[in-house]
């Protein structure tokens, strides 16, 4: 007979080697279920032995034995979520399926990305295809939620963001229209005139003074600071717009009815020949260009050609 001995213990005796041999090889071929591999880590040996005549083999179990020895690998089917392992089923028809049902009503833009991955172990980790779904399901109602919750605070928050800014331009409405009253005054040819700055200046020169000047003043001069936006007192069309002499940087608009409003020592332009302007065009910036000894806004009015007093109506 044979005696059969693994890493060096006899588990018994056989008569013929090519049969344990057969049904190891069928053993380890064998696939069932989820199992993807079965290795045995030693072989048996054989030695040929004289032996009593009523010496039994033990074929079967000899072959117990060696099979407990054996590791087995199963492959199952894992479902992921979001990159991320939840539950293993036996087969990838099993997975394909509850990918399916879940997707079948899933909200666009909800964080649910479901994918298949083959995982190999010792252990059998694959569960029914009911109990992978109704914990799959329930992660998905989670991430449902989540996201309706998400959705509903954003649209809280654009409703505040649109509320906040209909407030602020409500604001902004009435500041200017407060600033408008505050800054406008007088009436001339059916005008109603608007102050040209925005801030309070000071008067350094009234219409008709003299003094060093060679000629009677025919305006009046509002000192502020360089670059304060100058607008006009009324709508109008700009006629002129550039140098002009003594008067530096200049613009003039005509207001129609022949009245005209001339803006004079301008640091900047803002328009040109033909704009249309309304009292909230900038139309230029205070400078002290031309003949000038600070930063100030000389302000005419002339009805006709005939420079009148800007304090009749204004400051």
């Amino acid at each position: 007979m044979y005696t059969v001995t693994v890493s060096g213990e006899t588990l018994g005796y056989v008569n013929e080697k090519s049969e344990l041999d057969q049904k190891l090889n069928e053993y380890i071929n064998h696939r069932e279920g989820t199992i993807a591999l079965i290795d045995i880590k030693d072989m048996p040996e054989y030695k040929l032995d004289l032996v009593a005549r009523k010496t039994a083999t033990q074929e079967k179990s000899i072959l117990e034995k060696i099979e407990d020895t054996s590791v087995i690998t199963y492959k199952t089917y894992a479902i992921t979520v979001n990159g991320e392992k939840v539950n293993e089923v036996n087969t990838e028809i099993e997975a394909q399926d509850i990918i399916t049902n879940l997707q079948s009503d899933l909200k666009e833009g909800v964080e649910f990305n479901l994918g298949i991955v083959e995982v190999f172990s010792q252990e059998q980790n694959g569960i029914s295809e009911n109990s992978a779904l109704e914990t799959l399901n329930g992660m998905k109602l989670a991430k449902v939620q989540e996201y309706e919750e998400e959705q509903a605070r954003l649209e809280q928050e654009r409703i505040q963001r649109e509320q906040e800014e209909a407030r602020k331009r409500a604001e902004a409405t009435a500041a200017k229209a407060a600033m408008t009253a505050s800054f406008g005054s007088g009436n001339i040819s059916g005008l109603n005139l608007s102050y040209p700055l925005r801030v309070n200046p000071v008067i350094t020169s009234r219409f008709g003074e003299g003094g060093s000047r060679r000629y009677v003043h025919t305006g009046v001069d509002l000192a502020t600071s360089l670059g304060t936006s100058i607008y006009p007192i009324a709508s109008g069309t700009v006629i002129f717009a550039g140098p002009s002499g003594t008067y530096g940087n200049k613009v003039v608009v005509d207001h129609g009815n022949g009245v005209q409003s001339w803006y004079a020592h301008c640091n900047t332009i803002n328009v040109g020949v033909g704009t249309e302007v309304t009292t909230d065009t900038c139309i230029a910036t205070v400078g002290s260009t031309g003949n000038s000894s600070g930063p100030h806004l000389h302000l005419e009015i002339r009805i006709n050609g005939t420079a009148i007093n800007p304090q009749n109506y204004l400051y």
